[in-house]
């Protein structure tokens, strides 16, 4: 029988809380609080264990070799993206290109939909997650939010809902396209 006391622990790694940010450990789920917000994660799919000290966080996992550094490697930058996303939001800056029909964006009901998109009468559309905030400013669009994958996730996906399909695409370059991503103090704007 497998028990916890037969683990043998064979990586771990530390993360330092910053100021402002109280971290909720309740077995595999985190919870993040800062100035921005709340985020909570379930990390109850991997072997790996989390606890916390006063004012750092241990990641520690009983798989062997390469797979359990890495493992524990992914849970440590996802667990520093959530204590720095909530201090500073995560920002994706995008552009509208277009050279053939004139789309129109609008984002309503959290939905984001994009219309006449190379001539197409039913517009293109993608869902908003929530905690993101998009902005339509004329040809260019800003995505915000506190949790990066959410952001990151939500403009890979407009990206590639407005593909341009049968056409050639060194001729038909019409899209929506990142132009810059990161953390706002970081941007360079």
């Amino acid at each position: 029988m497998y028990t916890e006391s037969l683990r043998q622990i064979t990586a771990k790694s530390e993360i330092v809380i910053p100021e402002g940010v109280q971290v909720e450990v309740n077995g595999p789920v985190v919870k993040v609080t800062g100035p921005l917000g709340t985020m909570s994660k379930d990390f109850s799919k991997t072997r790996d264990k989390i606890t916390k000290e006063e004012t750092k966080l241990e990641v520690s996992t009983d798989l062997k070799g390469r797979r359990g550094k890495a493992m524990v490697g992914v849970i440590v930058k996802r667990l520093s993206n959530m204590m720095k996303g909530v201090k500073v939001h995560y920002v994706v800056d995008m552009k509208l290109i277009f050279s053939h029909f004139p789309p129109s964006i609008e984002t309503q009901g959290g939905v984001f939909s994009v219309k006449n998109f190379m001539g197409e009468r039913v517009p293109r559309k993608v869902a908003i997650p929530p905690g993101v905030q998009v902005e339509v400013k004329g040809q260019d669009i800003t995505v915000t939010s506190i949790d990066i994958e959410s952001a990151t996730q939500f403009a890979g996906s407009v990206e590639t809902t407005t593909k341009t399909i049968g056409k050639d695409q060194r001729i038909f370059l019409d899209g929506i396209y990142v132009q810059s991503k990161g953390y706002e103090d970081e941007l360079k704007r």
